[in-house]
């Protein structure tokens, strides 16, 4: 399993953020040499779900909110990843003729737990 960009993006935002009070999205994206336009959708999408304050002008910038210090890794990449990894975990959309006798869903879904099991034990706060 590799997780999107975006998700990645959100995890550095979120540590960028624990170290500085308060940055702009080209400072970020100057400091881990990413574009700034595909920082940007991470920034709104952590802004849409309340991790981060942005606010907007000559004097603005982004900020952690302080309950974001305290959200699992677990629920941050949650929020950004699609967790279907085979075609049988999307019950609207699945056509796989394997699915009632296929035993690997059950194997991958035991998986996938561990992983969200195993990010749910940090929060953010300790990344840094």
């Amino acid at each position: 399993m590799k997780l999107t960009l975006k998700t990645d993006y959100s995890l550095r935002v979120l540590i960028f953020l624990q170290k500085e009070e308060k940055a702009t999205i080209q400072e970020i994206a100057d400091f881990y040499k990413i574009k700034k336009n595909h920082l940007s959708v991470v920034v709104n999408k952590l802004s849409e779900l309340g991790y981060i304050d942005s606010i907007s002008g000559p004097k603005g910038g982004i900020s952690l909110r302080k309950n974001a210090l305290n959200l699992t890794l677990a629920e941050v990449v949650m929020a950004f990843e699609d967790f279907d990894l085979v075609e049988c975990f999307d019950n609207k959309n699945n056509t796989c003729r394997l699915s009632p006798s296929c035993k690997l869903k059950s194997i991958l879904k035991g998986a996938q737990k561990s992983f969200i099991a195993e990010l749910a034990q940090y929060k953010v706060k300790d990344l840094s």
